[in-house]
């Protein structure tokens, strides 16, 4: 005899997730019983009901038998370290706020000059994203012209400003 279809609905079903999502390591858990429903029944039918791709459900089963619950935890994600260190940001701070090389000398910054000063002061390579991104986190921002327009005329302009 079937069950009863108004026992489990939607709400049921979200309320049981916030559940499972509550218990710590859930997803370890989750990743067990598909191995072991794998044991049973096809790795399809497990990957489907279990709402992932079948060569998911194959990885699981190639890492815990290579790793064991080790392996079934989820690798750190993230980005790679930086190249500076603090040291190295607090003195290219110092640059930036002076608007001085490493020598003293004046120096109206870019990008790519920033590039080459810290290639030949510390020895590192940086790319231009990852510098800009580490100038904005430290608080500095790129002074931009204003914007003119293509056919203005700055004697007119200049006469119009006097006169008004």
């Amino acid at each position: 005899m079937a069950r009863p279809k108004e026992v489990i609905d939607g709400k049921l079903i979200r309320k049981a997730k916030i559940a499972l999502k509550k218990i710590s390591d859930h997803q370890l858990c989750i990743r067990l019983q598909a191995i072991i429903s794998s044991g049973e029944y096809p790795e399809n039918l497990v990957a489907h009901i279990m709402g992932v791709h079948p060569t998911t459900v194959w990885r699981w089963s190639k890492r815990f038998k290579e790793k064991g619950i080790n392996g079934l935890q989820d690798c750190p994600k993230g980005h790679n370290p930086s190249k500076l260190s603090l040291e190295h940001r607090h003195i290219i701070s110092g640059w930036l706020n002076k608007s001085e090389n490493a020598e003293g000398d004046r120096v109206h910054w870019t990008i790519p000059l920033l590039r080459e000063e810290i290639q030949r002061f510390f020895g590192i390579r940086m790319g231009k994203t990852p510098l800009w991104l580490m100038a904005r986190k430290l608080g500095f921002r790129q002074k931009v012209p204003r914007p003119q327009h293509a056919k203005a005329n700055r004697k007119e302009q200049g006469v119009f400003k006097k006169n008004g």
